[in-house]
């Protein structure tokens, strides 16, 4: 797989669809950094930390994946502590595994979409102080997931380091490595994408559950739990998202009703695009030694990073401002709106051509640059699905409208934020905004 394939999901997001020749890898990770962010803003309104989402690699550099919110707000604080009436709420075991230093698994994937059919095997090391590791361990030769991409191949490694705040890829096939540096955005947030047990059950939580009674697997009497709330929605490091919305949700955890510790976790996701994905975390190993210099990645000195080091800011007010201030500077205007994913074929080629023909540190600040300009229409659907009734209004307001309203949303009952035509911010009251809003151009 070529570098230059990495860039597709940016394009895409905005506005534009690169060619079957650009790479996907990019593509994959930043699409659902930003799908993943959406999805995050609209679970929790009350979690005001910023971040872009789940921004995680799957299995070395080919991969990046992104799955459910973490969240313990406020409002699921009864839901948090909600026995299922055998004398093990899901609560608990959150708390058990809180407690552990350090563990390792299995997770076993298989992904179907139409008559295709991939499987792969992965080990997981799990450190509370150093981060999560990953290695490939078993692919099959049809190990390619959707339109032959995101190859998995036996060794590729990924790691999420807390204290570095970054994720770290290595592809040994194809002698390159990518790594993410998150700016501002905790880098823990996104762990559920390696099915990590920890913050799948927080997802859980927040989903309708039901108990499943005691039974006895593998010799150990285990408590089951169940739930089918296609809320869920995601895991599979991220994979089911690529297949579409989800129409059918079946996940099932037991655990050891001595120690209060998973002891298997199965998920499957059936999709309205006819896709389906099926993922089993099994061989758990709780309370293992940690060796931190297990978590400092080997990349050798003739790899490469195709599209060099990728900063993830938060998709925030401050750059939102950055990523229309950026679109200003290039095409002399704003875009005349912030939900359309509609661009001309022209515009389409000529961005795929230009990044094909572009050298490592090109793609790298094309990278950026593309992130960036994706920021206000992330940061606009956020505030849509927080219902914070925001309003855009850069089909008439240009840079040259220095006092005119371009973006505006809801802070409080009393106040509004708004940006205006010359990028500037300020919080107004709501008969203010009014008659700013009276001036707009018609």
């Amino acid at each position: 797989m070529r570098p230059a394939d990495s860039i597709r999901g940016l394009i895409k997001r905005l506005q534009v669809e690169p060619d079957a020749n650009m790479d996907r890898r990019v593509h994959d990770r930043i699409t659902r950094a930003l799908e993943k962010w959406e999805k995050t803003r609209r679970t929790s309104s009350a979690d005001k930390r910023p971040s872009i989402g789940r921004i995680v690699m799957q299995s070395g550099i080919t991969k990046l994946a992104v799955a459910a919110a973490i969240i313990v707000a406020c409002s699921t604080g009864l839901i948090l502590w909600q026995s299922t009436g055998s004398g093990i709420a899901l609560a608990d075991v959150l708390a058990r595994i809180d407690q552990v230093t350090g563990y390792m698994y299995q997770v076993s994937s298989t992904l179907t979409r139409q008559q295709t059919t991939s499987k792969y095997t992965s080990t997981m090391l799990v450190s509370k102080e150093d981060g999560i590791k990953m290695i490939v361990t078993q692919a099959d030769a049809n190990s390619l997931s959707v339109k032959g991409r995101y190859r998995r191949a036996v060794g590729d490694e990924s790691y999420l380091l807390w204290r570095l705040n970054s994720q770290i890829n290595i592809n040994h096939r194809d002698k390159t490595y990518d790594r993410f540096i998150y700016d501002g955005v905790k880098v823990d947030f996104y762990r559920e994408q390696y099915n990590d047990p920890h913050t799948i059950i927080k997802q859980m939580l927040n989903c309708k559950h039901t108990s499943l009674g005691q039974s006895v697997l593998d010799g150990i009497t285990v408590e089951g739990f169940q739930i089918t709330d296609i809320a869920y929605g995601d895991g599979f490091l991220g994979e089911a998202e690529r297949l579409g919305e989800p129409q059918k949700v079946d996940v099932k955890l037991w655990v050891d009703v001595d120690t209060f510790l998973p002891v298997r976790l199965e998920e499957d996701i059936v999709t309205k695009g006819r896709g389906r994905m099926c993922q089993v975390s099994y061989d758990f190993r709780w309370n293992v030694i940690i060796n931190s210099d297990d978590f400092k990645p080997h990349i050798p000195e003739d790899y490469r990073a195709p599209v060099g080091d990728i900063i993830v800011h938060p998709f925030d007010e401050e750059n939102a401002i950055k990523g229309l201030r950026s679109s200003a500077e290039t095409n002399g205007s704003y875009p005349v709106a912030l939900t359309s994913r509609t661009s001309s074929e022209e515009s389409k080629r000529r961005i795929a051509a230009a990044y094909e023909e572009a050298s490592d540190e090109e793609r790298t600040k094309m990278t950026n640059e593309i992130l960036s300009r994706a920021a206000p229409r992330v940061f606009y659907e956020g505030l849509v699905a927080e219902n914070k009734d925001p309003a855009y209004y850069g089909k008439s307001v240009t840079p040259k409208d220095a006092d005119k309203v371009l973006l505006r949303w809801k802070v409080s009952d009393n106040e509004y934020r708004v940006i205006y035509g010359d990028l500037c911010a300020e919080t107004v009251s709501p008969e203010k905004l009014a008659e700013l809003e009276k001036t707009l151009p018609k």
